[in-house]
């Protein structure tokens, strides 16, 4: 067994203060991308760090590292809670991930790991309130689609300060390829392999706001496409000059890779040593005191290839395959692991979260249709089933929260389902001329409002036993590192009531229209 000292002067490393001649350490710091915590409980909570010296060269350290971990209850460490020691594997691009167990619940803890004579930043993370106890007020920031290349995430720096209980990222945390050249991305064109795909976890880390939101907030981090490529499922994607070529064998590779890198950068319980790394589980269930239930759920890993489609067009005509009662977007073991919990805490508020825009929403203007391929209007049926669900059940206060469209959307899906979609933190959103196009054809998607796509930034909720208080804040410039950010409305969810109503507005603003292509 090894000693504590082995561990910190392990034989691979390279020569670095504080171990004797001899004991060959790091020459560089190894915590460079920081530290993150996830997937809260009342009792438990994931913790993350990445060994890496050199992080855009994935091959700088080649042996296994010793990494001892310690959580407290107080910032300064001194009243430890729970130690451990871990090994780095090479494997895992010497990512770590550990558990402290037996946690009280609602409660703040610090943590820090220490490699090789060398410490991390210290972390701080929170447990979730014990499932059924009472619970007046939990505050969530949720994000989306955050595109390096385009710009800077100010919004994740704002989030700090707003100091949320939780962050929940739906999707698209990373993007395959760039779309912009504000900041350099590592791959070209786009990325395929495991290499690939861990330097581009790697350069986002460099962004100092979302390393300090790690640092301070547990996140809920959910699965979608741009992990792996545009508009992916198990078995298929929406090709591009820059894929068409690719194989099933070769989709096949890629996307291993892609979920094998996704596992390793992010602090989440499938990636707790012991867990099945081949067929990860990406969908959880937490219940926050009385006040909240939340079914995340996994729109990417399970779902039947889309239907419908016109000549490999991201948009379809709507088509009686798309209403197939055998087609899902969940696939069926996750649905009956919906219907089998959703609603059955008790809580005041129950919330789905997921990636995209669950409800109806024509983009074409006139009498004709055009749903976007790639949603939830591709699986109608499944649709169906969850508000049938909801109905059957009598279930109250029902709220999906979405990303994907890179818009603020507020509205509701069906008659007992209230939808709010937040914005991208700097993918590019479309513009004047599709916001003036959205909410020109309201009569067409009667579900929705309020849509505006001309700003970047986050959506911050404020669950209490009243009511739900939604503030969009938005970014004055994502090109700018230390951008202004303000709120362009407020919404209130009111307890027993269907939909969103607009309470208060902050800035109008002026698009200037930088970023304006739609992806």
């Amino acid at each position: 067994m090894l000693t504590r000292r082995q561990f910190v002067c392990n034989a691979s490393l390279l020569a670095f203060a504080g171990c004797q001649a001899g004991e060959p350490v790091p020459r560089r710091y190894p915590f460079t991308l920081g530290v993150a915590s996830g997937d809260p409980t009342a009792s438990s909570v994931v913790l993350w760090t990445r060994l890496a010296p050199e992080p855009l060269n994935d091959g700088t350290l080649v042996d296994e590292l010793g990494v001892d971990w310690v959580i407290a209850s107080d910032a300064a460490l001194t009243q430890v809670v729970q130690t451990g020691q871990v090994m780095a594997q090479p494997g895992n691009a010497h990512c770590v991930h550990v558990e402290p167990t037996k946690l009280r619940p609602n409660t703040v803890y610090y943590y820090q790991f220490e490699a090789s004579g060398a410490s991390s930043p210290i972390g701080r993370t929170k447990t979730l309130p014990r499932p059924g106890t009472d619970l007046d007020k939990f505050t969530i920031a949720l994000t989306s689609c955050m595109e390096y290349s385009l710009g800077y995430f100010s919004a994740l720096r704002d989030l700090v300060v707003r100091q949320p209980d939780l962050v929940i990222h739906n999707g698209d945390y990373i993007y395959e390829a760039p779309s912009g050249t504000l900041r350099p991305y590592p791959v070209s064109p786009e990325a395929r392999t495991l290499a690939d795909y861990r330097s581009l976890y790697a350069q986002y880390r460099q962004d100092a706001a979302l390393r300090e939101a790690h640092a301070q907030f547990p996140w809920i981090v959910l699965w979608d496409d741009h992990e792996v490529v545009n508009d992916s499922g198990p078995n298929h994607y929406l090709p591009s000059s820059r894929n068409a070529a690719m194989s099933d064998s070769e989709y096949k590779l890629r996307r291993s890779a892609a979920t094998k890198a996704f596992l390793e950068h992010m602090p989440l319980r499938a990636a707790l040593p012991g867990r099945d790394r081949e067929r990860p589980v990406f969908y959880e269930r937490q219940v926050i005191g009385n006040l909240l239930e939340l079914s995340c759920l996994d729109v990417r890993s399970y779902r039947d290839t889309p239907v419908c489609i016109e000549n490999k067009s991201m948009g379809f005509a709507d088509c009686a395959d798309a209403h197939n009662p055998a087609r899902s977007m969940l696939g069926e073991t996750q649905e009956q692991w919906l219907y089998k919990n959703f609603g059955s805490a008790g809580c005041k508020w129950n919330g789905l979260v997921q990636t995209t825009v669950m409800a109806p929403f024509d983009r074409k203007a006139g009498p004709e249709v055009n749903f976007e391929t790639d949603g939830w209007d591709n699986y109608a049926a499944n649709r169906d089933r969850i508000l049938q669900h909801i109905e059957q059940h009598e279930l109250r206060n029902c709220v999906t929260l979405g990303g994907n469209i890179h818009a603020y959307y507020a509205g509701t899906v069906g008659t007992k389902l209230t939808e709010i979609v937040t914005t991208s933190v700097t993918a590019s959103g479309g513009g004047s001329e599709r916001y003036d196009d959205v909410n020109g054809r309201r009569d067409e998607n009667p579900g929705l409002q309020y849509f505006d796509n001309r700003y970047r930034g986050y959506t911050l909720l404020e669950f209490d036993q009243n009511k739900i208080a939604v503030t969009l804040r938005t970014v004055s410039d994502i090109e700018v590192e230390d951008s202004p950010v303000s709120t362009l409305a407020t919404l209130s969810i009111d307890d027993g009531k269907v939909g969103a109503t607009v309470v208060g507005g902050g800035h109008a603003g002026d698009f200037t229209g930088k970023n304006a292509t739609f992806r």
